[in-house]
């Protein structure tokens, strides 16, 4: 079982991880490494259970695009909290690609990029530090209200005379009538 936090809420999971060894006889639901699903991607499709796809650091997305609407969900791997490669697919998903499911965030992430990875188009994140899940339960939330990439999916404004730049639309005051 891995503990799921979406839209402000933890649900519980199983989803079996297959590898090289258990191939597509994984039964329940699977978790299937890129590299391992393009290898006999109708093959994982087509046994019971539902098949997600998990994007690993170095993969290259797009790989997936032909699976999305068959895909349970698509895992994106942070494998360090120094490794912003999850970030990038994510945001590759979300605005290039226009995919509407749901990312998940897997990994060694930390609770200051939850809002971050949000950003780039995350919708879900598999809680695998105890430290971040106690975070969360306790409602603390780091908000990040000055960018330095835009994104296609915040609204958001140019922040002082750097065009890279960003604040967040929330950030700014709004006077009372």
């Amino acid at each position: 079982m891995a503990t799921i936090y979406k839209d402000g809420a933890f649900v519980e999971e199983s989803w079996v991880r297959a590898d090289a060894e258990t191939g597509a006889a994984v039964e329940g639901d699977a978790l299937v490494p890129l590299s391992l699903f393009l290898g006999a991607a109708e093959t994982y499709l087509a046994r019971g259970g539902r098949t997600a796809v998990i994007v690993e650091a170095g993969d290259d997305v797009e790989e997936v695009l032909p699976f999305l609407d068959r895909l349970a969900l698509v895992a994106v791997d942070f494998p360090s909290f120094s490794d912003g490669r999850g970030f990038s697919a994510a945001r590759i998903l979300r605005e290039q690609t226009g995919y509407k499911g749901d990312i998940r965030a897997i990994g060694k992430y930390i609770l200051d990029q939850v809002p971050l990875a949000r950003r780039c188009g995350v919708s879900s994140f598999e809680i695998s530090k105890p430290e971040v899940l106690k975070s969360l339960k306790a409602g603390e939330w780091p908000e990040v209200t000055k960018y330095l990439q835009p994104v296609g999916t915040v609204e958001e404004v140019p922040e002082g005379t750097r065009p890279w730049a960003r604040r967040s639309l929330r950030d700014i005051p709004v006077a009372a009538e």
